[in-house]
């Protein structure tokens, strides 16, 4: 789902809290020898209740989208969108509120009190924000929950290799048995690179083999015949 800022709504919310929360009250108590320093206050506190109403709304607009994932009766994810929707409204009535002690303040000769009023209406709307966030977050956990981790698959590949390569060695033809067993360098006597029926007369099975393993029939037997020979 598309999100609608770039910035965490909570994270806004609570960046409203922490300004109006913590130093808005007494800044505006500490401003009342100064009405034009009240004004400002009460003007940056509905400024405030504003971004946290609208902060709020964006987040009922999230919970309301993730109940059209679900079907059937009546979820949690719609309560949660309720909640949400609640927290909203909620928000948007404290932002009326600061909005209007803030006009009070403007017109007032003293405007100390509405811009503490301010404060308090934009420190609710910053709080119903938050609400209404979580009940949002809530909702569209419900909504699309994470997908479940699928299981890692048996690494089988190597033990085929390795099953494949024990078969390879043992299942070689009975050629190479024979050329293994025989030391053909201390057969061939004149070291011609063959070997004649003389050459391997102390060889029994070479000798009783040699029509088969000399492959050219010219009475000689070379390593390559050897090595392909039965």
């Amino acid at each position: 789902m598309k999100s609608a800022h770039v910035i965490s709504p909570k994270l806004l919310a609570v960046a409203i809290l922490a300004t109006i929360g913590i130093a808005g009250p007494a800044a505006a108590q500490r401003s009342q020898a100064h009405p034009a320093a009240s004004q400002q206050q009460a003007e940056a506190a509905a400024a405030s209740a504003s971004d946290a109403a609208e902060t709020a709304r964006d987040a009922a607009q999230s919970a309301r989208d993730a109940t059209q994932a679900t079907s059937g009766g009546y979820t949690t994810v719609h309560q949660q969108a309720d909640a949400a929707n609640r927290a909203a409204n909620q928000a948007t009535n404290a932002s009326h509120a600061a909005h209007d002690a803030t006009s009070a303040a403007q017109s007032a000769a003293n405007p100390a009190a509405p811009a503490v009023e301010a404060q308090q209406a934009a420190s609710a709307a910053g709080a119903a924000s938050m609400q209404a966030q979580d009940a949002a977050d809530a909702a569209n956990q419900a909504a699309y929950p994470p997908a479940p981790a699928r299981p890692m698959t048996p690494a089988t590949t190597s033990t085929s290799a390795t099953a494949q390569q024990q078969v390879n060695a043992t299942s070689s033809p009975p050629n190479s048995t024979l050329a293994n067993k025989v030391n053909f360098d201390s057969l061939d006597a004149n070291h011609d690179g063959n070997l004649t029926r003389a050459e391997v007369k102390s060889e029994t099975m070479l000798s009783a083999d040699f029509n088969s393993i000399d492959a050219n029939r010219d009475g000689r037997i070379t390593k390559a015949e050897l090595a392909g020979g039965k």
